[in-house]
């Protein structure tokens, strides 16, 4: 009986995401869900899936191809939320990245990235940052991603489920002929709610009509 190769996972750490022009943009809108937010910062990370552990000369390259733009000068610690793309899926980004990391001689599955949000929180009186709850960080979630292809993650580590394998689904039918737009609007309603999640993840609320 075969048996499925090992998996191996690194992350990369990487340059800056967010541009000073766009953190400006996105301060008010952050602000208005807590008006303690000071400020926002962003980081891209890869995460490289591998049959193999990474030897030293290909772990180089590796990290060699994924340092690019400008480096991330940001803090490393404030409210954390991670976009991803959807669980489940793989992005286009990661079709190019993996062809162009084969090209350049490295036997790796799959590499993909993720941007990691760091909202810095203005300290209480007493000292020490308050954090945002839940619903803040869902709110603030639904400013920072797009729901129908992006995921958004509370912690790094949970960007490990990309790469978790997804069990066949049956084909299904839409009666477009039948039903008209109605058959549409119930199938992205219905569709959209069979999003693969992790325990840590975070829903975007909807849309409103």
């Amino acid at each position: 009986m075969s048996t499925s190769p090992q998996k191996h996972l690194f992350h990369f750490e990487g340059g800056n995401a967010l541009s000073a022009f766009r953190a400006q943009a996105l301060l008010p809108r952050l602000q208005a869900v807590n008006p303690r937010i000071t400020a926002v910062h962003a980081r891209h990370v890869h995460w490289v899936w591998s049959d193999h552990p990474l030897a030293g000369a290909e772990h180089d390259k590796l990290e060699a191809l994924l340092r690019y733009g400008d480096p991330y000068a940001g803090p490393a610690e404030g409210a954390l939320l991670v976009v991803a793309p959807r669980l489940g899926t793989v992005s286009p980004w990661a079709s190019k990245a993996t062809d162009i990391a084969h090209n350049c001689g490295t036997a790796i599955r799959r590499v993909e990235r993720v941007t990691e949000y760091r909202a810095a929180l203005k300290s209480g009186l007493l000292g020490g940052a308050k954090a945002l709850s839940d619903d803040e960080l869902r709110q603030c979630a639904a400013l920072l991603h797009d729901r129908m292809t992006e995921s958004v993650l509370l912690a790094r580590d949970e960007a490990r489920h990309l790469f978790d394998e997804q069990p066949g689904k049956p084909m299904e039918h839409v009666d477009v002929l039948g039903r008209g737009r109605s058959a549409l609007e119930a199938a992205n309603k219905n569709f959209g709610r069979r999003c693969p999640t992790t325990r840590s993840s975070i829903s975007s609320p909807p849309s409103p009509a």
